[in-house]
């Protein structure tokens, strides 16, 4: 029974590694909710990026997958742009608790698992 728990800890704990990062993508838009394509990024992406941009009152929003992020805020002739990164599937998106159901049942699997072993 031991050998088959080590062996759902360890597919639980490479699940994540297995997958392409995904991130929400959108040229420019106005407000951040309007971006909500889903995009299954390359191999070399590991992040996702969310740039905002204001001026004269006016807001604009990008969002992409990118192999590389600096977070920072820049304040140009007026203007001023953010850039936010992050690591996980769809973080680039409105603020909001996210989850893996497929994780959740695998750690609900393995958690069963050790209860019946009494471990």
């Amino acid at each position: 029974m031991r050998p088959f728990l080590l062996f759902l800890l360890v597919i639980a704990l490479c699940l994540h590694n297995a997958v392409s990062l995904k991130c929400y993508t959108c040229p420019v838009t106005k407000k951040s909710s309007d971006c909500a394509t889903e995009s299954t990024c390359s191999v070399a992406d590991k992040y996702c990026m969310k740039i905002i941009a204001s001026a004269s009152g006016e807001t604009a929003v990008s969002k992409a997958c990118t192999p590389d992020c600096t977070e920072g805020k820049q304040t140009i002739s007026g203007a001023t742009a953010s850039v936010y990164c992050c690591q996980s599937d769809l973080c680039n998106g409105a603020t909001s608790v996210k989850i893996s159901y497929l994780a959740l049942v695998i750690s609900l699997g393995f958690l069963g698992s050790l209860l019946r072993a009494g471990l």
